[in-house]
């Protein structure tokens, strides 16, 4: 399963990434993830990605990633070095096109 970003208008950038990957990204922003439908002012978006995008050295430990783990039948996928400062980068972009464009961002 997976969590898309957008803003609340058709034809508008988006950002995909696994549901656990999003769960990370979304308690960096202080947002809890619940697998439901959600939105936020694109204002109130954007500081927290520019929050988030300051403090992932301090507060992750995204530049040694983590590893998959397996266990019997059940598999879970790792992440790459630097991958939650490509997705805030690119959910950055994301949060100035919507305040640009006086929109909410939304997920889902």
């Amino acid at each position: 399963m997976s969590v898309t970003f957008a803003p609340a208008i058709d034809g508008a950038p988006e950002v995909n990434m696994a549901n656990g990957n999003a769960a990370q990204i979304l308690d960096l922003l202080g947002y809890t993830f619940d697998g439901d439908w959600t939105e936020a002012p694109a204002e109130d978006f954007l500081g927290r990605v520019l929050i988030a995008q300051a403090l992932t050295d301090v507060a992750t430990d995204d530049a040694h990633g983590r590893p998959a783990v397996h266990e019997r039948n059940w598999t879970e996928c790792g992440r790459r070095p630097g991958y939650l400062a490509d997705r805030l980068t690119a959910l950055h972009r994301l949060a100035t096109w919507a305040v640009d464009n006086n929109t909410t961002v939304e997920w889902h």
